[in-house]
C-alpha cells in the first residue's frame, strides 16, 4: 500500500519534468532557428482578420512589402526624391553642377561601400566572426529574403534616406517656419 502511494506522489513530478524539458527543447529550437531575428511576418490567416493592420497601404520600409505593386508607384519615385535631395543638401555648397553631381555620386559609393565592406563583431550577434552590415541586417528578418546583397543595399540606403530627408522636412517644415 505504501509502493502505491509512493507513485501516486512521483507521478507528478516526473510528468512536470517532462514538460519543463518540452519547454527547454522548444526553446532551444526557437532560439537556434530565429536566433537574432526580430522582425518576422505576421501570418497569412491572422493577417486576413483585419488586412488593413498588417499590410501598409501608402509606402514599404524595408523588404517585406517591397514588392506589392500596389506600393510601387509613386510612393517608389517619392522615396528616390527624398534620398536624392539628401545627398543634394548634403553637397549644396558646391556652386559647380557637374562637381556637385561627382560629389552626390562620391557619396553615395561610399555609403555602398561601407555597407558592404564595413564588419561588425558577429560573436556579440550570435553569429560566428564577423559579418558585414548587409548580412547583419539580414539576420533581424526570421524569413529568408529574396533580395541579392546589391538589391539589399539599394533597399537599405533608399529607405534609410528617405526616413531622415523624410525628418528633416517634417521638422523644418514645422518647426523652423521664419516669422
Amino acid at each position: 500500500m505504501s509502493q502505491g502511494g509512493n507513485d501516486d506522489k512521483q507521478a507528478p513530478k516526473i510528468l512536470t519534468k517532462t514538460i519543463g524539458e518540452k519547454f527547454n527543447d522548444g526553446t532551444g529550437k526557437i532560439k537556434s532557428l530565429y536566433s537574432f531575428a526580430r522582425i518576422y511576418k505576421v501570418p497569412e490567416d491572422l493577417r486576413k482578420l483585419n488586412e488593413c493592420a498588417y499590410v501598409p497601404r501608402l509606402i514599404a520600409i524595408g523588404p517585406l512589402h517591397r514588392k506589392d505593386e500596389h506600393l510601387q508607384k509613386p510612393m517608389q519615385h517619392v522615396k528616390m526624391d527624398y534620398a536624392n535631395r539628401l545627398f543634394l543638401r548634403l553637397t549644396e555648397g558646391i556652386a559647380d553642377s557637374k562637381i556637385r553631381d561627382e560629389k552626390k555620386d562620391e557619396l553615395i559609393q561610399e555609403c555602398v561601400e561601407k555597407m558592404k565592406k564595413c564588419t561588425v563583431k558577429a560573436k556579440k550577434y550570435d553569429a560566428q566572426g564577423e559579418a558585414t552590415l548587409v548580412n547583419m541586417a539580414r539576420k533581424y528578418y526570421a524569413e529568408e529574403l529574396e533580395l541579392n546583397d546589391d538589391e539589399m543595399v539599394e533597399m537599405m540606403l533608399v529607405d534609410g534616406c528617405f526616413i531622415l530627408e523624410l525628418l528633416y522636412v517634417y521638422y523644418h517644415t514645422n518647426y523652423c517656419q521664419v516669422t
